[in-house]
């Protein structure tokens, strides 16, 4: 179980990443939100589901009726009509309180219709989203503006507040998180089933705004964590750290150091300091690179400090990095190839002995990781 998590991770840390976001917020960051939808829409209207007509019982194809309510992104040549008939059957239980709809439009439209929809509850995550739109050249006024909706009486709205710090900067993140009132995310972090990706981004924007009293909290968060918590560790240690340095960058530390502890906690202690080093390099990087030095030392974990440093450019760990080469415990491949990797990447004269090494022993596995480079 371990070394198939660890493979997986390290296949994705390999690939490379456009697009920044919060380094602790998990998979959440790549969730499609609806500000991202309207974003790239050319037209958006919002509008309700009637007279469905199914066709064909066993394909569940047939046709639904959208009426138009209120187009809420508009461009000059889209199409005023008050409904259009959907190529498709969405049920509609109670035609009285007909599902309500958000259709999104690229113009000219494909038949008419649009090519993405969703359901929404009411019209107000709509004006939530399209108010964005005067943010868009401030990223930090737009995610202090989202702070306020975090624990909105409306679900969809928090949950697109909350998608704009997933998929936010971590320095900007870090930037504003100093700036938020502490009482809302106290009751956040309290929130009972709350999820992991919400609870550790709450948890640590609580450690950035919040008091001594707030300590206890998030240390009993990270001691003997239940495994929903799992998930939720980083953001939480990362809270910690903000509120409690010593003892939090202490407890970092001692987390790494003993392979007792799961993978999944090492790794996410290996992601707050990726969030810390993102969020401000020149004020973190000592106590980072102590980090990702207790990492290398371990083999099950070992190729993910390694891919950071390399990404960051960071050589300090060089000749321990080269070392592992030829140490028993580092012998699986894709702790050799890591290693290889970073010599490939690294400027210094003991990583340039290291792929001369291995490229007299296996030239085929140096030019396929130069070329992967590239």
């Amino acid at each position: 179980m371990r070394l198939t998590a660890a493979l997986l991770i390290s296949a994705l840390v390999a690939l490379p990443c456009p697009l920044m976001a919060c380094s602790l917020c998990g998979t959440m960051s790549k969730r499609l939100s609806l500000a991202q939808e309207f974003e790239q829409a050319d037209a958006v209207v919002y509008g309700h589901l009637a007279n469905p007509k199914l066709t064909d019982f066993n394909t569940g194809s047939g046709t639904t009726e959208f009426h138009f309510d209120k187009i809420v992104k508009d461009k000059a040549d889209f199409p005023r009509q008050k409904v259009i008939v959907l190529s498709r059957y969405l049920p509609v239980i109670d035609p009285k309180d007909a599902p309500r709809y958000v259709m999104f439009f690229r113009v000219p439209a494909k038949n008419g219709e649009p090519y993405s929809g969703r359901q929404i509850s009411t019209p107000g995550v709509l004006e939530f989203v399209a108010g964005l739109q005067r943010y868009r050249d401030n990223p930090a006024e737009m995610l202090l503006h989202a702070a306020k909706h975090l624990d909105d009486a409306d679900p969809q709205i928090a949950e697109e507040a909350f998608l704009l710090f997933a998929k936010a900067d971590d320095k900007i993140i870090s930037q504003v998180a100093k700036k938020l009132t502490a009482e809302t995310l106290r009751k956040l972090v309290k929130t009972p089933d709350l999820e992991p990706e919400r609870l550790g981004m709450y948890a640590y924007l609580l450690g950035a705004c919040g008091d001594s009293g707030d300590v206890e909290l998030l240390r009993s968060l990270l001691k003997n964590p239940a495994p929903r918590f799992f998930r939720a560790y980083e953001g939480i240690l990362a809270g910690y750290i903000t509120l409690q340095p010593k003892e939090g960058w202490s407890f970092a530390q001692e987390t790494l150091k003993s392979d007792k502890n799961s993978f999944v906690l090492r790794y996410a202690v290996l992601r707050a300091l990726r969030f810390f080093y993102n969020a401000n390099p020149d004020e973190y990087a000592d106590h980072v690179l102590t980090g990702e030095a207790l990492a290398i030392a371990q083999p099950d974990i070992a190729d993910v400090a390694i891919q950071d440093l390399m990404r960051w450019k960071r050589w300090e760990h060089t000749k321990l990095i080269v070392s592992c080469y030829d140490k028993a415990s580092h012998q699986s491949p894709i702790v050799k190839n890591s290693l290889v990797r970073y010599a490939l990447a690294c400027p210094h004269a003991e990583a340039k002995a290291l792929v001369e090494r291995v490229r007299r022993q296996d030239p085929k596995l140096v030019r396929y990781l130069e070329e992967e480079l590239k």
